[in-house]
């Protein structure tokens, strides 16, 4: 695969309908969990619809190699140095500060702030927890582990976006995370959707082609994690010093 020249790219619908197929199976899962215990917690009910984003990919993973995970992204390597893992640390970090950006209208407008309720020692923990460690390993174990991975090894071409070289695995995978977000309207009014939806295409491009060069999961699960962690920690505190 070369990608200092656009090369022609070759779609195949079985590919991308497996991992359709995958990502509805996904799908379904969440919402019976969610109508069935949607009277839980809020982090808690997030933490059990992650499950299946993690499991379900994860076994076919396992299936798919034989037991050999790595190939899908589970192993610890890097591209020292713009792919090293302390700098996607701070990239995540500043994404986050930049995210909470969103607070101000709401401290300056006198609003409630748009944290997790209620606020206590419980659900700090939990709500810190699932940020930190959860929401990134699992959604980054199917979005950029199973389907971009196996959407990368089994498509071909390159496309020139921003003046770089994003795989058609990479570029799939990103619509694919995006769209799976439109699975909130559930709990959220439908331009908030809209905007998520934006948002995390966006977002699945840039961490999309982290992955593309490094091939470790642990590069994006870092930005993942770190971006929604340091946004909620910053909620918190400005929750404590109000």
């Amino acid at each position: 695969m070369k990608e200092n020249t656009v090369e022609p790219v070759r779609l195949r619908l079985t590919p991308i309908s497996k991992m359709l197929g995958v990502t509805a199976l996904v799908v379904l899962s969440i919402v019976a969990i969610y109508v069935s215990y949607k009277w839980l917690d809020p982090w808690v009910l997030a933490s059990l619809v992650h499950i299946p984003q993690f499991l379900i990919p994860f076994l076919i993973i396992c299936c798919v190699t034989k037991g050999r995970p790595r190939e899908y992204g589970f192993n610890l390597k890097q591209t020292p140095p713009t792919f090293a893992h302390k700098r996607m640390a701070i990239v995540g970090a500043i994404f986050g500060f930049f995210l909470s950006l969103r607070y101000i209208p709401q401290i300056v407008g006198n609003a409630p702030l748009g944290i997790p309720q209620p606020v206590n020692a419980v659900s700090i923990a939990g709500n810190m927890t699932f940020q930190w460690i959860i929401v990134g390993l699992c959604e980054e174990t199917m979005f950029r582990g199973m389907i971009q991975t196996y959407l990368m090894k089994n498509l071909e071409g390159y496309v020139k976006i921003l003046g770089q070289y994003l795989h058609i695995g990479t570029i799939l995978a990103a619509i694919f995370w995006g769209g799976f977000h439109f699975i909130e309207i559930l709990n959220m009014p439908l331009d908030n959707v809209i905007f998520l939806v934006l948002l995390t295409t966006a977002m699945g491009l840039l961490m999309g082609y982290a992955y593309q060069k490094t091939g470790s999961l642990l590069t994006t699960v870092i930005v993942h994690n770190t971006l929604f962690g340091v946004h909620l920690s910053v909620g918190y505190i400005i929750y404590w010093l109000l």
